[in-house]
C-alpha cells in the first residue's frame, strides 16, 4: 500500500502522470530473447554469439519452432526479442513469433525484412560507432554496412537504430546519428565489450566516461528521437545503480528455468520471473540472455542493465526525482519495443528529455541554449 501511495503523490506531476498512463495501459511485457538461428552473413569482431560459440548449437525444426511458440504462450510470454545469427535471414521463422508475440527483431542491416505478416514488429538496426569502426569490426575492414542498411530500412516506420559505442566515440558518429534521424528513426545506444580482444580504443576496461557523454550530447541534440535515458546511460557506463554495482548477482535478465541459476534466484535481488534466453535449439536456456559463461564484467549490454532497473521499482520510489528515473526508463524501453503508440511516444520523448537534462544539475543547460542543428533534412513521416 504504501508502494501505491508514493506513486499516486507523484502522479500529480502532469508529465509523470501522462508517462505512467502511457506505461500501464501498455500491458504486460513478459520476455524471452531468442536466437532464432545459428547463421549468419557477417561475423562481427566482439559478437556475443560467436564469442560464446552459441553458434555450434543445432538450430530447430519447423515443429520444434511451434511446440516451443505454444508452450511459451502458455507461460505467459508477451514479447521476445529476437536475435541470432541473422534473423532476416529466416522470415518465415519470424512470422510465427510475430503471430503469437510482439517482437523485437535484432539484424545486422544487410537484408531487408518484410512487411507483411511483420507489419507490427520493432526491428532493431545495428551500427558499430562511427563508419570507420563499422567497417573495420562488421565490413572486413573494406564493406560499407551503414549505407546499406540506410536503403534497406529507408522510411520503414518499424526501424529503430542502435549504435554501439566505444568506450570514446569519435565526432564521425554524430554524422551517423544525424542520418538516422534525418530517415525519421528513433535511434539507441549499446556498448561495446571487447570481446575480440581488440584492445587500444576498443578496451571496455578504459572505461565509458566519454561515451556516457557522447550519449547525453545526442539527447540535447535529438531530444525527440533518442530511445535512452540520461538515467540509463549513467547507470550502464558507470555499473552502478542504487548503491549496488552490476554484476550476475543483481542482472535482471537471467533464465529462471536454468539450473545455474537457482543459487543466483535466493539472493534476495530482483529478476524477471518469465525470462529465459533460448538458443537456435529452443531447447533448455543458456544461464542468461548474453551467454551461458559470460564474465559479466564485460557486459555493458543496454537490455541487460535495463532489466536490473525495471525490477527495482520499489528502490525508486524514495524520491520524485527517482521515480522519475525509473519511470522515463520504462517508458522508453516500452516504446522502442512498440508496446505505446507510436504518436504518444514521440511526443513524450522530447518532455523527457527537457525534464531529465533540468534534474541532471552538472550537465544543466540554460533555456537559449543554441541548438546542435542536423545538416540532414528530415525526411516527411
Amino acid at each position: 500500500m504504501r508502494l501505491r501511495q508514493k506513486i499516486a503523490s507523484y502522479l500529480e506531476d502532469p508529465l509523470v502522470e501522462r508517462m505512467w498512463s502511457a506505461f500501464r495501459g501498455a500491458g504486460p511485457m513478459r520476455s524471452v530473447s531468442i536466437d532464432i538461428t545459428h547463421r549468419c552473413n557477417l561475423r562481427c569482431k566482439g559478437c556475443y554469439f560467436f564469442a560464446e560459440s552459441m553458434d555450434d548449437a543445432g538450430e530447430a525444426d519447423d515443429d520444434r519452432l511451434h511446440a516451443f511458440i505454444a508452450s511459451e504462450r502458455e507461460r505467459g510470454i508477451t514479447f521476445a526479442t529476437v536475435l541470432g545469427g541473422e534473423p532476416s535471414l529466416v522470415p518465415k521463422r519470424l512470422k510465427a513469433l510475430a503471430s503469437a508475440f510482439r517482437l523485437m527483431v535484432v539484424t545486422n542491416g544487410l537484408r531487408s525484412i518484410p512487411q507483411e505478416g511483420l507489419e507490427e514488429i520493432a526491428i532493431a538496426v545495428s551500427m558499430w560507432g562511427d563508419r570507420a569502426n563499422d567497417r573495420a569490426l562488421r565490413g572486413y575492414g573494406k564493406i560499407d554496412l551503414f549505407d546499406r542498411a540506410l536503403d534497406n530500412f529507408a522510411r520503414d516506420r518499424r526501424a529503430r537504430w542502435y549504435i554501439t559505442l566505444p568506450p570514446a566515440p569519435s565526432d564521425d558518429t554524430v554524422e551517423v546519428v544525424d542520418r538516422c534521424v534525418a530517415q525519421g528513426h528513433l535511434v539507441g545506444f549499446n556498448y561495446y565489450g571487447d570481446l575480440a580482444h581488440l584492445g587500444d580504443t576498443f578496451d571496455h576496461r578504459i572505461g565509458f566516461a566519454a561515451a556516457r557523454d557522447f550519449v547525453d550530447r545526442m539527447i540535447d541534440r535529438h531530444p525527440g528521437a533518442i530511445l535512452t535515458t540520461r538515467y540509463l546511460n549513467k547507470v550502464v557506463t558507470s555499473g552502478e545503480m542504487m548503491g549496488q554495482r552490476w554484476g550476475y548477482g543483481v542482472c535482471g535478465s537471467i533464465s529462471v528455468d536454468a539450473p545455474q541459476n537457482a543459487e543466483r534466484l535466493q539472493n534476495g535481488n530482483s529478476y524477471n520471473p518469465f525470462f529465459n534466453a533460448y538458443g537456435p535449439d529452443l531447447t533448455a536456456p543458456r544461464r542468461c540472455c548474453v551467454g551461458e559463461s559470460r564474465d559479466c564484467a564485460t557486459c555493458f549490454d543496454v537490455w541487460a542493465h535495463l532489466s536490473w532497473v525495471a525490477m527495482a521499482i520499489e528502490k525508486h520510489v524514495a524520491s520524485a526525482d527517482h521515480f522519475f528515473d525509473w519511470l522515463s526508463t520504462m517508458v522508453v524501453f516500452y516504446g522502442a519495443c512498440g508496446f505505446i503508440d507510436d504518436t504518444q511516444f514521440r511526443a513524450l520523448l522530447p518532455q523527457i528529455a527537457e525534464r531529465s537534462r533540468s534534474l541532471d544539475d552538472p550537465r544543466s543547460l540554460p533555456p537559449d541554449c543554441p541548438a546542435f542543428p542536423s545538416p540532414y533534412p528530415a525526411v516527411p513521416a
